[in-house]
């Protein structure tokens, strides 16, 4: 079985600070707060069989994106880089030709659940930049926690083309095993047809004495609601050592899609999501 891991980071602690890291607690930031190189990476995917990957921005700054796109250049295993931009530039398109050069970018993404405003993304400038996004056919991934989403329908309100996916299936509160609104909301966005959802960044969201057992509520609803074609697989390596390592974030992934078309979760859809 081909295996496209759509969602992991790298990074160089020694090139740039990543600040959020020392903001995590204790316990879960000792075990990130390192490099995590392409080396590393290269690794875990021979030893677990993965086909290829997708390196997602993890430093809001061109200078990370632009680090990440050489080093897919020269790599075999990273098929696609999604970077970060500022969609509030009125020169975007200037920074996205620069980002366009490259054959290996295939999206951008915001940190969107850490800025102040929770409706961000309502902001004109920003849906402006989603407008050139769109009008370029490049993806956009929404990581958002679920007080976001409802925004996310008035984003497809003013751009219904765009090509998106929610990262992490939202970040529900499954610590204390919260179902709604998120389950209402996550359905009712499964509609848009050019809305996707990364099954992802999930046992992050988990206590310690959770069982990977309660997971299935939430990735059966989102597997029923998205559907087989609109689904994809990722690690969120290295941010999931926080709970567990690379193998048994995979082994979860197994477990939890043993009723929908592997390939399609693991390869096809993540292919032609970020790669056709």
């Amino acid at each position: 079985m081909k295996i496209l891991d759509t969602h992991h980071h790298l990074w160089d602690l020694s090139m740039r600070s990543y600040d959020w890291i020392s903001e995590l607690p204790e316990n879960e930031s000792v075990k990130i707060n390192k490099n995590f190189l392409l080396n590393d990476l290269d690794y875990l995917a021979k030893i677990n069989k993965v086909t290829g990957t997708i390196c997602v921005q993890a430093h809001q700054s061109e200078e990370e994106a632009l680090w990440l796109l050489e080093i897919a250049k020269n790599s075999d295993l990273i098929k696609g880089v999604v970077c970060w931009v500022d969609l509030k530039d009125s020169d975007i398109g200037y920074s996205l030709d620069k980002y366009q050069s490259y054959d290996k970018f295939c999206g951008i993404r915001h940190v969107w659940h850490d800025e102040k405003n929770e409706d961000w993304i309502m902001d004109s400038k920003v849906i402006a930049g989603l407008k050139v996004l769109s009008e370029r056919l490049i993806n956009f991934d929404f990581l958002v926690r679920p007080n976001h989403l409802k925004y996310i329908f008035e984003v497809y309100e003013k751009i219904p083309k765009l090509n998106g996916v929610i990262d992490h299936i939202a970040k529900p509160n499954i610590k204390d095993n919260t179902f709604d609104p998120w389950a209402k909301d996550i359905y009712d966005l499964s509609k848009i047809d050019s809305l996707s959802c990364k099954v992802s960044g999930m046992v992050e969201e988990m206590n310690e004495s959770q069982s990977i057992s309660v997971l299935k509520t939430y990735t059966n609803h989102i597997i029923k609601s998205f559907g087989p074609n609109k689904i994809m697989y990722g690690s969120n390596w290295p941010v999931c050592l926080t709970k567990k390592s690379y193998s048994e974030v995979l082994d979860i992934a197994k477990k939890i899609s043993i009723n929908v078309d592997s390939e399609k979760f693991f390869y096809t859809n993540g292919k032609n999501f970020y790669l056709n």
